[in-house]
Formats: structure tokens, C-alpha cells, sequence
């Protein structure tokens, strides 16, 4: 029973002895690894700041040593590739004729008739309103009686003067007498002259109560109404020209700088959806509107068909820029430093590097590269905070270049 104890005693300071060995060993082990690195920098004169180059001490020279030490960003890329490249300012306006013409009769009167509805296409010559002709129709007939009969009077006149020459040349009357006759003969002339006058101005008169379009266009509403009394200053109606047109439309403040005259514009209506009208910048207004901020222009638009009429809702597309065979890549991989603008460019193992690059045009979501991009390059679109020249990115999306035709803000 005794020597049961003893052994069982025995046993048991073993044990413990053993656990005790195998921990303080492997402490020490630890210990012993943990000192060899920096034992190893201290060595070669070197201060180590990062687990990376306790590797380099340790494995100079072994490749992809560093690139297994370090963890892939994960990021999205864009392949570069070349594009045409359009950028279009989306805009509205009205369509306003290239000529508003106000048309007003010359004389007093009253409207008998108006042969035009409002929107008809008219052309140069066509009647459009008639005032009613009875006065005038008698002064012109009073003045053709008054012609008449001063031509009656004149041929009085001669006949007379006729008489008296041949009389002063038998020496029937004296000379004085001849020249009396001859002032009246004279008279009487004159009288026939102003009669002619004042008849064609009678006929005049009658013609100006017809309204005549001046010139090819379309009508806009009527101010006057059939037995309204019109004088010279009352406006019947607006003739707009509209074998041209204007889109009149605003450009908020901070888009004026993208203008300038003789840009392209593409205009489409409400009543034409399937149909595009081209047009240019003709004129941007120098003055900004006070409460809205908004610089003026017109964008002419050839309409030889007449369908663009005064008054329309137009939406446009200016076009501000256009490249072709270009370097376009998106905005968001853009970086702006100090010194410029730079990209990160996945190469070689998918090792990131910084580019700079010369910018030729920005967008809110394409910008165009001069020099610093090849086509083929892979360009980081998304820039996490880790991301840095010389560390490995894992590509889990790589978009291909899509030619698009139009861009728009």
C-alpha cells in the first residue's frame, strides 16, 4: 500500500515536470524567432518599420516575396481604347420667326372683310383684309369727273388760243390780248395735271384699304374684328417669316462659358417627335437676366417647309465639344494633385502605377485625355484611400470601352 502511494507520488512530479518543460520551451522557441529578424536588420545597418521589409531583410532578391506579403486591393478598371467623343448642352425655348412684321392698313376705315385664320401660310401679294371702299370709291369718281372736266376746259382753252392767233396775225386783236389767251390755255393745262394727280391719288386711297402681305410667311392671331373702325396705328395682325427660324432659349451662368457662335444645334418639337431640325448659334445676347441668372441666344433654323411656327416649344442639344479618335475615360479615375492630373494604371501583374496626364476636356462623367494613355491601358476607375503606387489590386470588373456618340450634361 505504501509503495502504491509512492509510485502513484512519482508519477505525478513527472508530469508536472514535463508540461513545465514543454512550455518554457516552447516560450523560448518564440522568443528565438521573434529576435531573429531585427537581429538580422541590425546586421545589415537597417531600421525596420514594416513587416515588409523584415521579409525583403530576410528573403532579398526571392521574387514575389513583397506582392504575397501585402493584400490585392480589390478595384474596378476601365480599358482604354479609342472613341468619338460629342458633348451636348441639353437646353429649351420657344421658336420665334427670323421677322415679325406688324401689318396695319395706311388709312382710316372700317373692316369688311378679313380672309385669313390665324396659322395660315401665306405668300407676298395674297389679300388678307378689306376696309369698306364706299368713301373712297366716290373720291375717286369725283376726281375722274374733275379730270374730265378739266380736260373739257383745256380743250376750250386751245381752241380759243387757236382763234386768237390767227387773229393777231391779221392784225385783228393786239398782242396783249393773244397773251391773255395763251395764260388761260396754260391754266387750263395745269388744271388737267393736278386733276391726274389728285385722281391717282383718289385710286391710291381706294387700293390701301386692301391689306397685301409683304412677303411669304405665316400669320399670327388677328387684333381686329370685322366693322371695327381701324386707323394707321391700330396693328391687325403679325406676319412671321418662317422660311427661317429662331429658337430663342436661356443658358444658366454657369454653362455660358460652353457657348459660342456658330455651334452646332439639333432642335426637335412636340408636334415633330420623330423629326430633327439643324441649326447654328446666330447671336448670344451680352446681357445676363437679373433673377434668373440666364444669358439669352437664338439658334437659327432653316424651315422651308414652314413647320417650325412662331410660338412652338423646343427642346436643343448644343454641341460645346467633339473628338475624334480620342483617349475618353471616366471622370471618377481622375486625380488632381499639386502638379496636375494623374491616373492609376494597372500593369504588369496587376502592380499599380500613377500616369500623369494631359487633360483636353472634362465632363461630369467622361473626361478627354491628350497624352498620357495608350490604348489598351487598364485605368482604375474607383480610388479606395489604400491605393498607392507599387501595391497589388485584384481587377473584379474590368468595363471595355463603348463607343458612344453623344455626350450630354
Amino acid at each position: 500500500m505504501k509503495k502504491k502511494t509512492r509510485f502513484f507520488l512519482i508519477g505525478l512530479i513527472v508530469l508536472w515536470a514535463a508540461g513545465f518543460l514543454i512550455i518554457w520551451g516552447s516560450t523560448l522557441i518564440k522568443k528565438m524567432r521573434e529576435k531573429k529578424i531585427p537581429a538580422l536588420a541590425v546586421d545589415a545597418g537597417n531600421e525596420i518599420k514594416s513587416p515588409e521589409q523584415a521579409i525583403d531583410v530576410v528573403a532579398p532578391g526571392v521574387p514575389g516575396v513583397q506582392q504575397a506579403a501585402a493584400e490585392a486591393v480589390s478595384v474596378r478598371g476601365y480599358k482604354v481604347g479609342l472613341r468619338d467623343f460629342k458633348d451636348e448642352l441639353p437646353v429649351m425655348g420657344t421658336v420665334k420667326g427670323a421677322l415679325e412684321i406688324e401689318l396695319k392698313f395706311e388709312v382710316n376705315g372700317v373692316i369688311e372683310d378679313i380672309k385669313y385664320k390665324e396659322g395660315d401660310v401665306i405668300y407676298k401679294g395674297d389679300l388678307l383684309a378689306v376696309l369698306k371702299k364706299k368713301d373712297a370709291q366716290l373720291k375717286v369718281e369725283y376726281s375722274k369727273s374733275k379730270l374730265e372736266s378739266a380736260k373739257t376746259q383745256a380743250l376750250a382753252a386751245q381752241k380759243k388760243l387757236e382763234i386768237h392767233r390767227n387773229l393777231y396775225e391779221i392784225g385783228g386783236i393786239i398782242k396783249a390780248k393773244l397773251e391773255e389767251v395763251e395764260l388761260e390755255a396754260k391754266s387750263a393745262e395745269q388744271q388737267v395735271v393736278s386733276a391726274e394727280v389728285e385722281l391717282r391719288s383718289a385710286e391710291s386711297e381706294l387700293d390701301k384699304t386692301n391689306l397685301y402681305a409683304p412677303r411669304d410667311g405665316v400669320l399670327g392671331s388677328k387684333d381686329v374684328e370685322v366693322g371695327e373702325f381701324v386707323t394707321p396705328n391700330d396693328k391687325v395682325a403679325v406676319l412671321y417669316d418662317t422660311m427661317k427660324v429662331f429658337v430663342e432659349m436661356g443658358i444658366v451662368e454657369k454653362d455660358i462659358d460652353k457657348i459660342a457662335l456658330g455651334q452646332d444645334v439639333k432642335v426637335t418639337v412636340d408636334a415633330y417627335a420623330d423629326m430633327e431640325f439643324s441649326g447654328i448659334v446666330d447671336n448670344v445676347y451680352p446681357v445676363i437676366e437679373g433673377k434668373s441668372r440666364t444669358l439669352t441666344l437664338r439658334v437659327g433654323v432653316e424651315n422651308p417647309d414652314a413647320l417650325l411656327l412662331p410660338g412652338m416649344f423646343a427642346r436643343a442639344l448644343i454641341t460645346v465639344a467633339e473628338f475624334q479618335n480620342a483617349i475618353v475615360i471616366p471622370s471618377i479615375s481622375l486625380n488632381k494633385t499639386d502638379e496636375g492630373y494623374n491616373v492609376f494604371v494597372a500593369g504588369e501583374n496587376n502592380m499599380v502605377s500613377s500616369r500623369p496626364v494631359d487633360v483636353a476636356y472634362v465632363t461630369t462623367d467622361y473626361t478627354v485625355i491628350n497624352t498620357g494613355l495608350y490604348e489598351g491601358d487598364i485605368v482604375i476607375t474607383d480610388t479606395p484611400q489604400e491605393l498607392k503606387e507599387g501595391i497589388p489590386v485584384n481587377l473584379i470588373e474590368i468595363q471595355e470601352n463603348v463607343q458612344e456618340e453623344e455626350v450630354t450634361d
